[in-house]
């Protein structure tokens, strides 16, 4: 008697996780067709989600990333999700994006050299497929930010006024053509 009251238990749990197993799938099944995922996601297993990474080397950065996926290339793929106006990607979000991708390559992850750019609109989603950055154009462009950072390197001239208004060197900056100064 004990026994198939018992197997009724087991039964009864198995059944239950099959259920909630196919209804995450369903669920998941509508996120892919709403967001218009590529392909390559999709078929690829998530791997990390809103994960923190870290190095020393080559300089000491850090940042959290928003995805990664191991797609079936065996390669880990990068998603980084924006909020714009636009269905945008600037050259900011790939040097961000490209800084976790030295990151995981340094502690020995096979790493894709694009990234996808989830950019969410009003008009709805659009991942956008962008090649990344280069180590050697990594450490250059963290270089030149330190040194600008630090005043020991003279910023380029902005074609926007937007990008003047957060600049820490506009008081040194003699060339600023929206600072009002004549």
């Amino acid at each position: 008697m004990a026994e198939a009251y018992y197997l009724a238990i087991v039964c009864l749990l198995i059944l239950s996780l099959y259920g909630i197993d196919a209804r995450r799938r369903e669920q998941r099944r509508k996120f892919i067709l709403k967001e218009r995922m590529p392909t390559e996601l999709s078929e690829g297993q998530l791997i990390r989600s809103e994960y923190y990474i870290r190095t020393e080397v080559p300089r000491k950065m850090h940042g959290t990333l928003d995805q990664l996926y191991r797609v079936m290339s065996g390669l880990h793929v990068l998603v980084d999700s924006k909020t714009r106006d636009k269905h945008q990607v600037f050259l900011k979000d790939i040097v961000q994006v490209s800084v976790y991708r030295v990151i995981l390559t340094r502690i020995g992850m096979k790493m894709a050299d694009y990234a996808y750019f989830r950019v969410v609109t009003p008009d709805g989603v659009k991942y956008i497929k962008r090649n990344l950055l280069n180590e050697t154009q990594v450490i250059e462009e963290f270089d030149r930010t330190q040194a600008l950072l630090n005043g020991k390197a003279t910023p380029s001239n902005a074609q926007h006024k937007a990008m003047c208004i957060s600049c820490p060197q506009q008081i040194n900056c003699d060339n600023w053509q929206f600072s009002g100064r004549q």
